[in-house]
């Protein structure tokens, strides 16, 4: 876990737009940054017919803010987590000016929050990145402990199995480990959604 904090740190101090979304490139610009925040925002919750935009959202992965500030104004409540103290810092210049969001830097495996008062959990790009499971399940009953009954955690996990010495590598599942995975968690799997051959999303109720 310390080394996984670890290499976070030093790649949100080395380059934490490039490292958050990689698809322009290491000199990906600030606007361009931001541009792609609001599209994948409005992707994959502003659009999701699955998730309500009211109350509380806890974000999981937060990094420095990129979709948290395009949930400003939509959700009453925005709580992002984050393994990387330095993500947190520059995620909190980003929304310094807003009061109804609470960033925290964690150990990766527990929330710092009390049980059942989310309404809606949401992780991108951030799972795949988990090296082992036993930390994708600590996360999985942590936001099970947070989320309010008939609460959703929308969620990305990975599906291909690549280099876990990769700073990008992760743990892979496939639809046993995820049934698995969901059973002994407490989770009822609403959907699935596969995204091409590297990835699935859930759609997970308490």
């Amino acid at each position: 876990m310390d080394k996984l904090k670890q290499l976070w740190e030093k790649l949100a101090k080395e380059n934490s737009r490039y490292y958050i979304n990689s698809d322009k490139g290491k000199g990906i610009t600030e606007k361009e940054f931001r541009i792609s925040g609001k599209e994948d925002y409005l992707r994959l919750i502003g659009t999701d017919n699955f998730l309500i935009r009211k109350g509380t959202i806890l974000e999981i992965g937060c990094g420095t803010g990129r979709m948290t500030e395009w949930m400003l104004g939509v959700f009453d409540k925005i709580i992002g987590v984050d393994i990387s103290g330095e993500m947190i810092k520059q995620a909190k210049k980003r929304v310094k000016h807003q009061g109804n969001v609470e960033l925290f830097e964690t150990d990766g495996k527990t929330i710092p929050l009390k049980d059942n008062v989310v309404d809606v959990a949401f992780s991108y790009l951030v799972f795949q990145h988990m090296k082992d499971r036993k930390m994708v399940e600590a996360n999985f009953k942590e936001v099970y402990r947070v989320l309010k009954k008939d609460g959703v955690f929308k969620v990305l996990l990975r599906t291909d199995k690549v280099d876990l010495k990769k700073w990008w590598g992760g743990v892979s599942y496939d639809d046993g480990s995820i049934k698995l995975l969901c059973k002994d968690t407490g989770f009822s799997i609403i959907k699935t959604e596969k995204v091409k051959n590297h990835g699935v999303w859930l759609w997970l109720e308490k």
